[in-house]
């Protein structure tokens, strides 16, 4: 838990402007159980299928469930392939859990809310002596890791060297808002404000790396609605700890915004790529169709120092001009504005692209 505290205190703010992040907008729709209705409006809803109605973590531990404690060029397909992995602490060491999907919990510690549970993916021929690739899938509101699984539908085709982690949320009262499952999404995100999530996940990323065979180098996060919100963050204030991640549907980065005025400065270098829904019909309070995921991306085109939001490249992904990689940027930097017909839920694309995206990392 130290680690995480550690790398969470090294995080500087630096008061910068950003235009395209405006002031955040007042609070908006009421809270309905299921719906996000977050910080500048709302928080987004969940994926469409049955939720869950809450509990402690989200999820009951059922059979098999343990409980353990926390020890770029702007161009199309760019990324750091051919770099050596970093082999982690947890390499050598037999598997503690079987192969497929199973409940796990750990202590993540009185700063990240103590007892905390994520539903793990090994692949079914693990190799304890090769490094493999973690992707974390953030669900949204009121689902839990389990139910996210199959909704991101990220594991059709996994290859040998990939684990799957996805996270529980915990239910919360968020003032406002109401008892909802959800993400505190860092110190400016009132009223989900707070750092227990952002601990839990460091405490997550140390217990992975210290009991399975992590490449320390190519970690990914993703997730959709509030938790395309948590992927957003973890993107920033633990950037130096993912190298890439896909955040699907996330609320305006109200989050990166500090009370007096500019955003915050993120840590590392995260690649990222943003989808959100030309059609969203979640965020109603939007002044135009695709504006939360406009400022998403301006937030990281001025982060990655990107030449501009004119100069980017074609992806040659589902129509033209709908999904882009832009230029001059420290790390790939991406966006899809994605067909209104897909609403609030991801685009079909998502599952094989975001996979290739990580894969090429």
């Amino acid at each position: 838990m130290d680690r995480a505290i550690a790398r969470l205190r090294s995080v500087v703010f630096v008061a910068l402007g950003l235009v395209a992040c405006g002031p955040r907008d007042g609070v908006g729709e009421s809270a309905t159980m299921g719906d996000e209705t977050g910080g500048t409006g709302g928080p987004s809803s969940g994926a469409t299928g049955e939720r869950t109605t809450g509990g402690a973590t989200g999820a009951s531990e059922g059979e098999g469930a343990t409980t353990g404690s926390a020890g770029g060029t702007g161009s199309p397909t760019s990324s750091t392939g051919g770099v050596e992995p970093g082999m982690s602490a947890g390499c050598g060491k037999p598997p503690l859990h079987a192969a497929g999907g199973v409940q796990v919990s750990i202590d993540a510690g009185p700063a990240g809310d103590g007892t905390r549970g994520f539903f793990l993916s090994l692949p079914a021929d693990y190799d304890p002596d090769q490094a493999h690739r973690l992707i974390l899938g953030y669900p949204g509101t009121d689902w839990v890791g389990e139910q996210i699984q199959p909704y991101l539908d990220l594991e059709e085709g996994a290859a040998n060297d990939e684990i799957f982690v996805y996270p529980d949320p915990l239910w919360r009262d968020f003032p406002g808002w109401g008892v909802l499952g959800g993400w505190v999404l860092g110190p400016n995100a009132a009223p989900a404000d707070g750092d227990q999530d952002l601990v839990f996940t460091g405490a997550l990323l140390d217990y992975m790396e210290d009991n399975y065979c992590i490449d320390t180098g190519r970690v990914f996060a993703t997730g959709h609605s509030w938790g395309g919100d948590m992927a957003m963050v973890v993107s920033c204030f633990l950037g130096d700890r993912f190298r890439a991640s896909v955040p699907v549907a996330a609320n305006r980065p109200y989050w990166f915004e500090e009370a007096g005025g500019g955003v915050v400065s993120c840590a590392g270098e995260t690649a990222v790529w943003t989808m959100f829904g030309a059609g969203d019909d979640h965020f109603t309070w939007q002044d135009y169709p695709g504006q939360f995921g406009d400022e998403c991306r301006d937030f990281w085109l001025t982060e990655r120092g990107c030449v501009g939001v004119d100069a980017a490249v074609d992806l040659g992904i589902a129509a033209a001009g709908e999904c882009v990689e832009y230029t001059g940027c420290a790390q790939p930097t991406r966006y899809c504005r994605y067909d209104a017909a897909f609403g609030h839920q991801r685009p079909d694309y998502y599952p094989a692209e975001t996979m290739k995206f990580f894969r090429g990392f």
